[in-house]
């Protein structure tokens, strides 16, 4: 299908189709792609070419180890227990661009569930017909297995030049289709999917579209089956329907039954403070000696994320040579604004910057966006980084924020754990995950976040204030986390001085 050459019109018709709705970030991409010369044809551009500018097709294998080790050791078992034996355990993979995601799941459970394996049926689904035929050939790029350990490479790929094929009974659990998803959970029978994987694809829908997509997985979904999303997105407030699994450091959701099941619409966000429920002390972690592919992939993930870092670092010390010559940098007038709060002016500074600017003007986006209670977008600019396996640091430490302002205690500390596990030398969240243990009753261990956070303000990036501390100038920050550790009977006590 063709898109006529008229930004708005082509928004309004991406949202229609497709349910997605462009982030400014995307519209710069578009209204990009819209002044390039046309094609030889002279004919209008494929809107399927449009689509793609507003989704991110980057993944590999066995990225979120954790939910695939909670998909096959703990859903997949109860699952099989469920309705005639043998039946087929059907999963439907969304947004599963090239196939990596599917067929992960497919490993997995060859490996964790040997036995339930061969009753697996997985459906794939993407937009990108190109990805979908790339994810038929099963052949991908050594950056594509980089999360997978040394065994699994062996085991369930055979090298063939440069590239790895994957074993055909692999390839045999999975079958893939071009499609909308709307449309295609509109059509697929009622009750007809154990398992629904949809990471990181309802950040980019419109509300509108996104309580349709809800209430299409409530029908397709069978009674208790389980829905998988990104670590970004979260469906408190914006559906009953379903209620949280959190266990193994992973999050889910189990679908609730009918009689409690409604959408409803997003209700306002209220602000800080914050009630105080106890933490969920961590689950027990499998048996010593038992095989644990999620461990070696977590092993090796830990391994390729610091390759990650190392190659954005080098992509920043790239951009910003490439930028030396502009005075001040678009970043550098963005802190300045920010820290001047001034916001309508800094949001300008990052929308004129393009979709080629570097991605810490879209953490700087979300953090304005945070700032002005547009949280909804905030959301949305967080998850597309994170999809993108952009400034992960700063995302997870933003999205901790807006998990603290909707009352998700839980998943609030969760990602200030990762966004510290990151980066330790990152100050604030080890004090919001200090003030989170605190209100909670977990005193000693709200103690070792505090006096850490209480170490490192004093040293933390001018940067980072800027950007992260809510407006607080670095005194203030101290003097909060002072506070706090008075509030746990620890003395006043200023930084030890280097």
């Amino acid at each position: 299908m063709n898109a006529p050459r008229d930004a708005k019109g082509i928004e309004d018709l991406i949202e229609a189709r497709f349910g997605l709705a462009p982030s400014a970030f995307q519209r710069d991409r578009i209204e990009m792609i819209l002044g390039e010369k046309p094609i030889k044809s002279g004919g209008p551009i494929p809107l399927e070419r449009l689509v793609e500018a507003v989704t991110v097709g980057e993944t590999y294998f066995f990225r979120e180890p954790m939910q695939i080790d909670a998909l096959v050791r703990r859903v997949l078992p109860e699952r099989a227990l469920v309705g005639p034996r043998g039946r087929k355990l059907r999963i439907l993979s969304a947004g599963c661009s090239s196939g990596e995601e599917p067929y992960t799941m497919a490993i997995a459970a060859e490996v964790t569930t040997p036995e339930l394996s061969p009753l697996l049926s997985i459906t794939g689904l993407d937009l990108n017909g190109a990805a979908i035929e790339k994810a038929r050939r099963a052949r991908y790029s050594p950056w594509a297995v980089r999360g997978a350990s040394q065994q699994i490479r062996e085991q369930f790929f055979r090298k063939d030049g440069e590239t790895f094929v994957l074993d055909p009974r692999i390839q045999s659990r999975v079958t893939f289709e071009e499609g909308n998803l709307l449309d295609v959970l509109a059509r697929v029978p009622e009750a007809t999917y154990d398992v629904v994987f949809c990471r990181n694809v309802l950040i980019y829908f419109s509300e509108r579209a996104l309580h349709r997509a809800l209430a299409a997985f409530v029908r397709a979904l069978l009674p208790g089956g389980y829905l998988f999303l990104g670590h970004s997105e979260s469906l408190r407030g914006i559906s009953d329907g379903f209620e949280l699994v959190h266990e193994h450091d992973a999050f889910y959701y189990r679908l609730k039954s009918p009689s409690a099941s409604t959408i409803t619409t997003t209700p306002a966000l209220l602000p800080l403070p914050l009630p105080e429920p106890p933490m969920r002390a961590p689950l027990p972690t499998p048996e010593d000696g038992a095989f644990s592919w999620a461990e070696e992939i977590q092993r090796s993930t830990e391994r390729i994320a610091r390759i990650a870092e190392t190659r954005e670092a080098e992509d920043a010390a790239s951009v910003a040579e490439a930028r030396a010559a502009e005075t001040p940098s678009a970043l550098a007038r963005v802190l300045d604004l920010l820290e001047a709060e001034r916001h309508d002016e800094a949001l300008l500074v990052v929308s004129a910057a393009g979709p080629g600017a570097p991605p810490e003007l879209e953490l700087c986006r979300a953090a304005i966006y945070g700032e002005k209670g547009r949280l909804r977008d905030a959301e949305r600019a967080l998850g597309a980084l994170l999809a993108r396996g952009q400034c992960e640091t700063g995302a997870h430490y933003l999205l901790g924020l807006l998990r603290e302002n909707e009352r998700d205690i839980e998943r609030a500390a969760w990602h200030y754990r990762e966004a510290k596990r990151r980066d330790p030398r990152f100050s604030l969240p080890h004090l919001r995950l200090g003030m989170v243990l605190r209100r909670g009753g977990h005193g000693a261990e709200a103690r070792v976040e505090l006096e850490k956070a209480l170490e490192l303000l004093e040293h933390e990036e001018r940067a980072r204030i800027v950007m992260f501390g809510g407006g607080f100038r670095r005194e203030v920050l101290l003097e909060l986390c002072k506070a706090q550790l008075g509030a746990l009977g620890i003395p006043k006590r200023d930084p030890t001085p280097v």
